[in-house]
């Protein structure tokens, strides 16, 4: 049974994360803002994006966790996580070196997938959190509280600097690991959230302190993963049941995976067809990496093939 409260978030995860791709991440790529309110909240959001999508992650593994057949868990994780990566990332990566007017292409393509390419970095680094939980599950370290609080504030303290390698997604997975393990843990010890009017004042303020405080950009440094943190316990004491997006977050993979094949898609268009407002242009690419997706699930989820292929399903099922 699904949580509507999980998937709103999620829904609400997909267009951070969607519009900070239409956007860019520099004024470089994407749509080329400089300034203005657009770049701004871009840049605000950057310590909520990825780790509401760990967070929400580790909560639905809690959920239904290892019960010890590892072997099985790691296929199923590879399976669903490293076969997307491998087949939609490869064509993401040679529609890239392809098509006139996208961003970052490839230069070492020997190197592909050993070092990640773009956003398929994050299923990369996912698969060895995975790996990570196994031989922590299989000893019950995660069902004491202050092993876990342990390790989540070990991989913490990794995070200060981050002067680690992109190699294999290792500099994700160490970003990603607190995150998830705060979200499982909120499931596994009952951590009740916050009441709503406290959470939404909370979080207004972080995110308030965040712009009127600092230059707003934290990166993946410890006080950037704090703040992610407490974001999206903030979020989650919200109790989000907004319909419209928990119908979003339902294909929250599929939209993590494609998206940018239709933001790209969508700026490139309408670049060379018409000149807009930058609004009305971040408008399009919105909905373009949100409803592009979906339809190809719509479509890949009838072939048992393209669907093993393209988003790693063995049995056709929810996004």
């Amino acid at each position: 049974m699904r949580d509507i409260r999980i998937d709103t978030l999620r829904g609400l995860a997909c267009i951070f994360l969607v519009g900070y791709h239409v956007i860019g991440n520099n004024p470089s790529n994407g749509l080329h803002i400089e300034s203005g309110f657009l770049r701004e909240i871009n840049d605000l959001l950057e310590t909520v994006r990825m780790p509401l999508f760990t967070f929400l992650s580790g909560m639905v593994y809690a959920y239904r966790p290892l019960s010890g057949n590892w072997p099985k868990f790691l296929k199923g994780k590879a399976r669903r996580l490293l076969i997307p990566m491998l087949v939609v990332g490869t064509l993401f990566a040679i529609i890239q070196a392809l098509v006139p007017g996208t961003n970052n292409k490839i230069d070492n393509w020997w190197l592909l997938h050993i070092y990640p390419v773009q956003h398929f970095w994050f299923v990369e680094a996912l698969f060895w959190v995975f790996v990570l939980i196994i031989p922590l599950e299989l000893n019950r370290l995660l069902n004491n509280r202050l092993v876990t609080i342990l390790t989540i504030a070990a991989f913490l303290a990794l995070a200060i600097g981050q002067p680690y390698t992109k190699l294999l997604a290792f500099k994700g997975f160490i970003y990603l690991t607190p995150f998830f393990l705060f979200g499982m843990s909120i499931v596994r010890f009952k951590i009740p959230p916050l009441p709503v009017l406290p959470s939404l004042i909370g979080f207004i303020g972080i995110m308030a302190a965040i712009y009127f405080l600092t230059d707003g950009v934290y990166g993946r440094s410890l006080l950037g993963c704090v703040i992610g943190m407490i974001s999206c316990y903030f979020l989650l004491g919200l109790r989000l049941q907004i319909h419209w997006l928990a119908k979003i977050g339902i294909y929250s993979y599929s939209i993590y995976i494609f998206h940018v094949f239709f933001t790209a898609a969508s700026r490139i268009i309408i670049n060379k067809v018409v000149e807009l407002p930058i609004e009305v242009n971040f408008a399009f690419g919105l909905a373009a990496g949100l409803i592009g997706p979906i339809a190809v699930y719509l479509i890949v989820a009838k072939v048992a093939f393209a669907r093993f292929l393209l988003l790693g399903e063995k049995n056709k099922r929810a996004a």
